[in-house]
């Protein structure tokens, strides 16, 4: 644990604010010991790039990320005017893992042999992996930095197509007393359109159309589809929108750094991007850089290099200096026109073109061309004023085949329409629906009926292996899976030319089935019809041997058997991308709600979009568990769950990870009767709480990390009507393992909320209640003060920055309890928290598959804070 005297330093950031050399007296030796020796930096990025709800690529530190940070100290007797001898040294994160783990320990910025330094204003070397800045005993200095992406690694690739010229920024950060740490927080000031691929398809490349032919072809055409006569504008009309877009599209400037000055991007001269093989050493010359208002708007046209599509781990993306960099219009806004079109070149992987007959690999021979006024939000245009370059912002665009057409789906938080390059008439890719398949649901049925033939349990498991499937499950349980569920009567057993029964292939008997109108079919007639059969398992009775006969679905199927009182598993085996095909709920009607246990097995649903924001509506005595959702549509897991009566339940919601918006709960709007949420983290942002409402509710390890949630209310749990020991009474000499354990919300996104309804946190801290700022959720290592201390002596300032355990572990370890629990070992959370591997601590937990592994340190009851 950490002994107390460590807060010390908290401490002497404050009261050390005004310290001078003459001051050196009132320091301890601990103090005194930190004076004149290396500084390290912590960096933190202010936000990821704002992309509207992507999770990859999202601008947060990358292994390798380089920072050229700058020292200044303040003039003698000042502590606000500054000298004027900048020195800088370049840094880059660097991680130490853990051998044989993905762990990764000490990560630290450190710096770079090879790179630029400068000791004195105007000179420059190469530093050594030994050039620390340092700084002088008693002196007010401030420090300063801009940094360069080693998204995928591209600082350290061989090859100009890998540019990706991402930069970021600090402001001056002002210490004057002695501090083992000094935070950065760096924002984005580059913008970054990007091209994404769909599932199966691969980029060619990918340019901004400047040619005049490419604003007369048809919108939404291909060249091979495109034809002449019909399809091409008017020569004035296209001129004149080529013309709007390249009145920007000449003012946009890739960007080369940053100026170390003014922190203001810089561009560079076509020249220097023509003469430049690598760019990982790229700002050791100035040769072709240009600074803002250095040229005219006829030399940047002419001079400037412009912004470019670069490949960078499956992805195209454009990066651009977001204003104008000539000497009269310098820092104004640039828009790019709604008539702007982009020509995107992919590999057929369709047709098979991918390789040619040479044995080579190329691009398809066809381009295909999207424009932004394509692009709707609802029946409006999205960007009918165009499309505006702003600092940190990113527009990511997804591009290729589904179905034998390709599709444009502007990954955004708008509701997006998708177009269709080859039909004027946008259609929405969800239309183009395989048809239900009922195989696997059979199949099961079948399996289990065998084994309960020969005297074992009749209790199929259904697994779900793709997206045709998922689909079929939730017909199944809506009872919209048959056309028809009705008129059809069973007749005599089937009998073959020898009179003996027919029967299947698993050995069971076939029947006739009468219609209405008296005609008398098989079952393959039936089915094509529209009638859906299953085999039907009677267990033995008195007078009756277990036995298996055909019948066909009437209604929904709720995955529940009533003979049996036994729960259907329904496994989903494999990832799953929805393509943002709108889909109604599981259970959708309060009438019939699904009754099952459903098991995602860590695996995730992509690009899920719910007609009624819900992936089940109405659920009763069921469960679901370890199941990741990441979207950009508004999803919430589940509406409502009611238990059946004394002997039933609510819902066991276990494992459960939401990257996405929330228009309501997360979690659940509503659980009636006895349920428990375990291990479930939502990110995004929220209208409410993670429960709404709950009357019987145990609520363990969960994370809510949502902007959006009003003011005086619950993060956590919206109300509680029940009487449950939820709220049984603790206090600092009574905390027990209760029902309200471990559970995590973020207050910086949602300030001036409490963990439930409009009561007043007042939680013991070994219950591990957290209403915290960002950076605490985040956090990857333990704040533990020494069991000498008396946590509730601290100042109340100090206390939340305190949080002790790493919240990570304490939801592991919460998981764990329940785990043990006779609940948890019939509906486990096979799911825990890993923090980030990555930089420091900017990014929230993830939940990954596979159960916790904790040590006996990691139990808050123990803990001092």
């Amino acid at each position: 644990m950490m002994k107390f005297k460590h807060i010390i330093y908290l401490f002497a950031a404050m009261v050390l604010t005004a310290c001078t050399a003459d001051d050196d007296m009132l320091l301890n030796d601990e103090q005194q010991s930190l004076m004149g020796r290396a500084v390290n930096f912590s960096a933190t990025m202010a936000d990821p790039f704002a992309t509207r709800a992507t999770y990859h690529h999202d601008g947060s530190f990358n292994e390798g990320d380089q920072m050229r940070i700058f020292r200044q100290y303040a003039e003698q007797g000042s502590s606000t005017t500054f000298e004027d001898a900048t020195i800088f040294r370049t840094y880059y994160l660097k991680m130490n893992y853990a051998a044989g783990t993905s762990v990764s320990l000490n990560d630290d910025w450190v710096p770079m042999p090879g790179k630029l330094k400068s000791d004195a204003k105007g000179s420059t070397a190469d530093q050594d992996k030994g050039d620390s800045l340092t700084w002088e005993n008693g002196r007010i200095v401030r420090f300063r930095a801009w940094g360069r992406s080693n998204l995928a690694g591209v600082l350290n690739a061989n090859s100009k197509g890998s540019y990706y010229p991402d930069y970021t920024v600090s402001d001056w950060v002002t210490v004057s007393g002695p501090t083992k740490s000094i935070p950065l927080t760096m924002r984005h000031i580059t913008c970054r359109i990007g091209l994404t691929c769909k599932a199966g398809n691969e980029f060619g490349s990918a340019t901004i159309c400047t040619d005049l032919e490419d604003y007369r072809r048809q919108d939404n055409a291909d060249t091979k589809a495109n034809d002449e006569a019909e399809s091409n504008k008017s020569k004035e009309q296209a001129q004149k929108e080529l013309d709007s877009v390249l009145a920007v599209y000449n003012k946009m400037c890739m960007p080369a750094g940053v100026d170390d000055e003014t922190f203001l991007l810089t561009a560079m001269t076509k020249e220097r991007y023509d003469t430049t093989q690598y760019f990982n050493v790229f700002e050791k010359s100035v040769k072709g850089i240009v600074k803002i208002g250095e040229m005219g708007a006829d030399a940047i046209r002419t001079d400037v290099q412009r912004p470019v599509f670069n490949h960078n781990d499956g992805r195209l993306y454009m990066m651009s200096i977001p204003f104008d960099m000539s000497d009269k219009q310098k820092g104004h806004e640039l828009v790019l026109p709604a008539c702007t079109r982009f020509k995107v070149w992919l590999y057929d992987v369709n047709n098979g073109d991918r390789h040619a007959t040479d044995g080579s690999t190329g691009s398809e021979s066809n381009y295909h061309i999207f424009a932004l006024s394509d692009i709707k939000k609802g029946e409006k245009a999205a960007y009918p004023n165009g499309l505006t370059l702003k600092a940190g912002y990113s527009y990511l665009f997804n591009v290729g085949y589904h179905y034998d057409k390709l599709t444009i789906t502007p990954v955004d938080q708008f509701s997006w329409d998708e177009q269709d390059q080859k039909e004027q008439n946008g259609q929405n890719e969800a239309q183009a629906k395989e048809k239900l398949d009922f195989d696997w649901w059979t199949t099961a049925y079948r399996e289990a009926a065998k084994t309960a033939l020969k005297g074992g349990a009749f209790l199929p498991s259904f697994s779900i292996k793709n997206q045709t499937e998922f689909r079929t499950f939730i017909h199944l349980v809506n009872g919209t899976a048959a056309t028809r569920m009705n008129g059809l009567k069973r007749g005599e057993v089937r009998l073959g030319e020898k009179n003996d029964t027919i029967k299947d292939e698993d050995g069971f008997e076939t029947y006739w089935w009468i219609l209405d109108n008296g005609d008398q079919i098989t079952m393959e007639e039936a089915e094509a019809m529209g009638y859906v059969f299953y085999p039907h398992f009677y267990p033995t009775v008195s007078t009756q041997k277990a036995y298996v006969i055909e019948d066909y679905v009437t209604g929904p199927m709720d995955f529940y058997d009533t003979d049996f009182d036994n729960r259907y598993e329904v496994n989903l085996t494999n990832d799953l991308d929805l393509y943002d095909w709108e889909l109604p709920s599981i259970g959708e009607k309060e009438k019939y709600p699904f009754r099952g246990y459903f098991k995602g097995n860590g695996h995730t649903l992509t690009n899920l979009n719910m007609t009624k924001k819900y992936l089940f509506d109405h659920v009763k005595d069921g469960a679901i568990t370890n199941l990741r959702i990441e979207s950009t549509h508004d999803v919430s897991l589940l509406n409502t769950a009611v238990s059946s009566g004394k002997s039933g339940w609510g819902c066991y919601i276990a494992g459960i990870s939401l990257l996405c918006n929330s228009s309501e709960c997360a979690i659940a709007n509503s659980l009636t009767g006895a349920s428990y949420v375990v291990g479930c983290i939502h990110v995004g942002n929220a209208s409410g709480a993670l429960v709404g409402k709950a009357d019987n509710l145990t609520m363990q390890g969960c994370m809510q990390a949502a902007a959006g949630i009003p003011q005086n209310t619950g993060a956590l749990l919206g109300a509680y009507a029940g009487t449950t020991k939820f709220f049984a009474p603790q206090s600092r000499n009574n905390v027990t393992w209760g029902s309200f354990m471990c559970n995590y919300y973020d207050i910086e996104k949602s300030p001036k909320t409490n963990a439930v309804g409009n009561i007043t946190d007042s939680y013991p801290y070994q219950q591990y209640i957290r209403g915290r700022k960002s950076h605490i959720l985040k956090a990857k290592n333990d704040y533990l003060i020494g069991n000498n201390v008396d946590y509730y002596t601290l100042p109340d300032n100090m206390k939340p920055e305190m949080y002790g355990l790493a919240p990570w572990k304490a939801m592991n370890y919460a998981i764990w309890k329940y785990n043990s629990s006779t609940i948890g070992t019939k509906y486990p959370c096979q799911m825990h928290y890993q923090s980030s591997t990555v930089g420091y601590t900017h990014l929230y937990p993830t939940l990954e598959a596979g159960v916790p592994a904790v040590e006996d340190s990691w139990n808050p009851l123990i803990q001092n804070n």
